[in-house]
């Protein structure tokens, strides 16, 4: 026994000097890199560039209202990028904004939030370009109607104008293992959506007049968003869920040209009457902190150098969602 336990340690103290040794190893190279970047490019190593430019800000994986962030990372969740947009909103030197998009979408409530800052800040006339990356459907595409002007990739994955709830039905496998439930509750539909029973009519009715409720907001947000292009007459057509390219969003006017984010760079500054080498302002300031990023899971949503425990605790509930689920 004590054998067992002093090699179970054993492992994880070579597991934790592996990962000390590789993340050495690409701090090391990442300041190779970037001083020889800087060299090529011309620009001094004794400060950072200033003055008027455009300022990033990044929506990675599912939205949903609570988020995680370290140091080493971008901002994850709506208050996360709410704040990101706040720090730009008020840095002087921010003449543009580029909402990096890579998400499926996610709850109701938390991408409505987000579509509701960058609007406010589209009122103040702060440029708002969306850059899609691999996907920026359902409330990935919601937040990105709220910008001035949007860029896509030919392969983005976007559209999903919809909203869906799920949630699974194990009343057959309880009956095999002999599980049974006791519910004491307040009121007939307490346990709506509990796993261990079959769905009534009358519940199925209430969560159809959420989802129907969730679902004008979305075509209505963004036709208010997209209005200098088409109404909500153009928009209803496709907003039945259908996924699409970038290509194919283009023709049916969801985007206004394809590009990549490079692209989203230029138009924004552009459009802020900018020079072409104006500074970013990013997030994610080198290529260590984009493979931490990484490794912090943007498609799961969760953070594994950093968790929170509100957040795993929040993962567990079922949601209405504007989120796309292939």
């Amino acid at each position: 026994m004590e054998g067992e336990r002093m090699d179970r340690n054993r492992k994880i103290l070579i597991s934790i000097l592996a990962v000390l040794v590789l993340t050495s190893v690409i701090a090391i190279v990442d300041i190779s890199m970037n001083m020889q970047q800087k060299r090529g490019a011309g620009i001094s190593l004794t400060g950072p560039q200033i003055g008027p430019g455009v300022g990033i800000a990044r929506i990675e994986g599912p939205i949903q209202m609570l988020g995680v962030s370290s140091p080493m990372s971008a901002t994850s969740g709506a208050e996360g990028v709410i704040r990101r947009l706040d720090e730009l909103e008020q840095n002087n030197d921010i003449r543009a904004i580029v909402v990096r998009i890579n998400s499926p979408g996610g709850t109701v409530a938390a991408t409505q939030e987000i579509y509701e800052k960058l609007w406010r800040l589209r009122k103040k006339k702060i440029p708002l370009i969306a850059s899609m990356g691999e996907i920026a459907a359902s409330g990935g595409y919601y937040v990105a109607s709220a910008c001035d002007y949007i860029v896509a990739n030919h392969g983005s994955i976007t559209g999903s104008i919809g909203v869906i709830a799920v949630s699974p039905n194990l009343r057959g496998l309880f009956d095999k293992l002999g599980i049974t439930m006791n519910v004491i509750k307040s009121g007939r539909y307490k346990d709506i959506l509990s796993v261990h029973r079959d769905i009534t009519p009358e519940e199925r009715q209430l969560i159809q007049e959420i989802i129907d409720s969730s679902y004008r907001k979305f075509v209505r947000d963004v036709a208010r968003g997209r209005a200098h292009v088409q109404g909500e007459d153009g928009i209803k057509p496709i907003a039945d869920g259908r996924i699409m390219s970038g290509e194919t969003a283009l023709k049916h006017k969801l985007v206004d040209m394809l590009g990549t984010f490079e692209d989203a760079v230029d138009k924004a500054r552009q459009m802020a009457k900018l020079a072409e080498d104006a500074p970013v302002y990013d997030e994610v300031k080198s290529s260590l902190q984009q493979f931490l990023f990484n490794m912090e899971g943007r498609f799961s949503g969760r953070n594994f150098l950093n968790p929170d425990p509100r957040l795993l605790q929040y993962e567990n509930n079922y949601r209405i969602e504007y989120r796309y689920l292939p």
